[in-house]
């Protein structure tokens, strides 16, 4: 009630000029609004052009990933020279394990040095290292 006094009041008083001034009013809210939502759009479209680009990119570079390794196993060759290293070591250490723990008396014995280094080498860059290296091509390749 004393909100519609005060605005016959001030039609009275101001007749078409506050009609007139609430009408700009109006006009730069209605533009701003229209700069903010150009800006934002503007930022969005620009965003998802970034995405688009590395999605495309990370696909690619998958694409070459997968041609090195389908050139890298592809030959029987390259497919078989890493278990031909690693299995003799895997067998030789799972026979000392099963023979110190059951007491199998086979008498396996340890390779000699520098050997015995390579042994440990070959099956820790195999079954420890190669993980590691898998987890870390994943992370990498998520924020590349």
């Amino acid at each position: 009630m004393m909100a519609q006094i005060l605005f016959k009041l001030l039609g009275l008083l101001g007749g078409g000029a506050l009609d007139a001034l609430l009408s700009r009013i109006a006009d730069l809210l209605q533009r701003r609004a229209s700069d903010d939502l150009a800006r934002y759009q503007t930022g969005v479209a620009g965003d998802t052009q970034i995405a688009i680009a590395q999605v495309n990119a990370q696909i690619e570079a998958r694409k070459e990933q997968a041609k090195l390794i389908e050139a890298d196993r592809g030959w029987w060759v390259t497919a078989w020279v890493r278990p031909l290293i690693v299995y003799p070591c895997v067998l030789h250490f799972g026979a000392i394990v099963l023979d110190s723990t059951f007491r199998f008396g086979w008498g396996i014995a340890k390779l000699p040095p520098p050997y015995d280094g390579y042994e440990q080498a070959i099956i820790l860059s195999f079954f420890i290292a190669r993980p590691f290296e898998k987890v870390a091509r994943v992370f990498v390749m998520g924020r590349g």
